[in-house]
């Protein structure tokens, strides 16, 4: 279960630093790693969790609206007293 200190504004915060950090990642391969195919298997892994993420940062905009939503299979829920939409 997700720790109550971790609300969804914070989550959104986590997942667009997650997407910085994986841009910087894939810098990295495309900067270091020389064979191809290796490249190409490394860069087709850093897009998809990229991918997920995004689509995980548009259920947090949900999230918000509904006050209850599930990411990564854990179930969120948005406390009345964080967001006035859940009273």
């Amino acid at each position: 279960m997700v720790p109550e200190w971790l609300d969804a504004q914070a989550l959104q915060s986590m997942v667009v630093g997650s997407l910085v950090t994986l841009v910087v990642i894939a810098g990295l391969v495309m900067r270091f790693v020389r064979k191809m195919l290796l490249r190409l298997a490394l860069l087709a892994a850093v897009f998809a969790i990229a991918a997920s993420l995004w689509f995980q940062r548009g259920e947090l905009r949900e999230c918000l609206d509904t006050c209850s939503c599930t990411l990564f299979a854990q179930q969120v829920t948005i406390p009345a007293e964080r967001n006035a939409n859940c009273a």
